[in-house]
Formats: structure tokens, C-alpha cells, sequence
């Protein structure tokens, strides 16, 4: 008793289904009932090799008009096409698919502004979306003060979530950011984002990835030696 992969076409649906081989035709028509909204007595079917013959108007392979035979007995196999067409004289094809007679519920702009119901009044009531206050713009205020030991070729930390060692190169203002004192600091290792360029203009001179621009509240001068990445554990005591 396999199973067939077959389409199902008619006036109001289409598409895939699944069918046993064993099925009878008035057994079918029964299930296409459910599908296509067609009563069995006004169902008439006919089987094409595929749903392109079918819906191009292709002579079918034969009329399923034995109630009693069998789906394997008329040789469907999968991906065959069982059309079906509806003889009800009452029937008006697209009943099921066709809108444009369904009466809609509609409301004009200021219907709609008035109801409390409504997404557009659950917005305004919890200040959402285009609702919402208008966010106030926070003041920034970058540092200008520089500290006196913040000068070119001090050793220095900059401070974040990693603390990096390395050397101030650069320490004035630029022409990226919001304005205020950069300090530009060569890094002792290939922790930062360029070359001490950004955006075309130089400000020092260094490795790919050594360069790094912050803050002056972001940096720590001191004495801070550069580290020894080759040097082996064991030899300390």
C-alpha cells in the first residue's frame, strides 16, 4: 500500500498531496472534498502524467470515473495530476479564492485615533516608538587639560579592560573624534588598530597594529619598562 506524491487541482485549490495506491475513486472523491469544497456527487476527475499538462489543457491519460477501481489500477504514480472539475450548476468558480466581495472592517483615520483598543493607542499610552519622548542629548565635553608628564616619549599604561604598555608619540589635537586632546601611543605589543595614520593623516610613525589613540584620562605615565617577550621564566628567581 505505498504511498503516491500527487497534485490535486481544481477551480479553488492546488497543490501536493499524499495518497495510497490502494484508494478508490469514490473513496477519493471523498477526501477531495475536504480539499477542493466540491461535493463528490458533482466531482468529475481526470488524471494527467503532470500538473503542467493540466493546467495548459493537455489530453489526460483517462477519466477516474470508476468508483469502485483502485488509483493503482488506473497507474497513477507520483507526480501525476488529478484534476478536478465541478459540475454543481450552482457553483461559482473562485467562491473560496475570490475577496473582493467580502465585506471588510474599515475605519477612517480619526475612527481609529479615537478607539483605546488599538496598537496605535497601547503605543501613545507607554510613550513607544514614533510616541516616544525625545531622547535629550547628553553633553560631551572631551578633555583638554593635559597633564605635564603627558609629553612625547614618556612611558606610559593605557588603562581599559587590557592595560597596554607602551610609548606616547603623538599628543595634540586631530582631525578625527569630537574634537579635544588625542594622545597616540606606540604599544610594545600588536594590541591596537593601525600604523599611527588615520583616515589619511599621519600623527607618528610605527608598526601595523602598534598604534593606538586615547584619551588623556586614559593614560598612565610611569615607570613602566618595556617588556622582554623573549625572555624565559626559568631565568628568574
Amino acid at each position: 500500500m505505498p504511498l503516491l506524491s500527487v497534485f490535486v487541482l481544481s477551480s479553488n485549490t492546488g497543490g501536493e498531496r499524499r495518497l495510497h495506491s490502494d484508494l478508490t475513486v469514490a473513496q477519493l472523491k471523498d477526501k477531495l472534498f475536504t480539499v477542493t469544497g466540491i461535493t463528490p456527487q458533482y466531482q468529475v476527475l481526470w488524471l494527467y502524467r503532470s500538473i503542467d499538462a493540466a493546467e495548459t489543457g493537455g489530453t489526460p491519460i483517462a477519466s477516474l470515473s470508476d468508483e469502485v477501481a483502485t488509483l493503482a489500477s488506473y497507474g497513477v504514480q507520483d507526480m501525476y495530476c488529478i484534476k478536478v472539475d465541478n459540475t454543481d450548476p450552482t457553483a461559482r468558480p473562485g467562491e473560496f479564492t475570490d475577496i473582493s466581495a467580502v465585506d471588510k472592517f474599515e475605519l477612517t483615520d480619526s475612527e481609529y485615533a479615537a478607539r483605546r483598543d488599538t496598537v496605535q493607542a497601547h503605543l501613545k499610552a507607554n510613550k513607544l516608538g514614533k510616541y516616544a519622548d525625545a531622547p535629550v542629548p547628553i553633553a560631551f565635553s572631551p578633555p583638554t587639560a593635559v597633564p605635564s608628564d603627558v609629553v612625547v616619549g614618556a612611558r606610559c599604561e593605557v588603562q581599559g579592560e587590557i592595560e597596554r604598555r607602551g610609548t606616547i608619540r603623538f599628543v595634540g589635537e586631530t582631525t578625527f573624534g569630537k574634537g579635544g586632546v588625542w594622545v597616540g601611543v606606540e604599544l610594545d605589543e600588536p594590541m591596537g588598530k593601525g600604523d599611527g595614520s588615520v583616515d589619511g593623516t599621519r600623527y607618528f610613525q610605527c608598526l601595523p597594529k602598534y598604534a593606538s589613540f586615547v584619551r588623556v584620562d586614559k593614560v598612565k605615565v610611569g615607570d613602566f619598562p618595556e617588556e622582554d617577550l623573549m625572555a624565559d621564566d626559568d631565568d628568574e628567581i
